[in-house]
């Protein structure tokens, strides 16, 4: 999705106005967030993990499809759930 889609989407869902500079810088910051979580070291032990699903209807092309995220989420030795990945697919 281009920047200037972005814009487009924005003013249509949203009826808010923003730069293109303002979506790109917040777009690198989001990027780079996402890629700084997913090179982040994994625990070398969960003791339980759970395998999901979430079904978003999402607009594609002029169509309404759907797309599944598929989320892993670990507990870890402290109790704490974390959700180790993530991956989209069409179906």
């Amino acid at each position: 999705m281009s920047v200037s889609d972005i814009e487009e989407e924005m003013k249509e869902i949203y009826g808010i106005s923003l730069s293109t500079s303002a979506i790109s810088i917040i777009t690198n910051k989001v990027t780079q967030a996402a890629i700084e979580w997913q090179n982040r070291p994994l625990e070398s032990l969960y003791l339980i993990v759970w395998l999901d699903g979430i079904v978003f209807k999402v607009r594609d092309q002029g169509k309404v499809i759907n797309k599944t995220v598929y989320l892993c989420v670990g507990l870890n030795k402290e109790g704490i759930k974390e959700v180790s990945g993530y991956v989209d697919w069409q179906i």
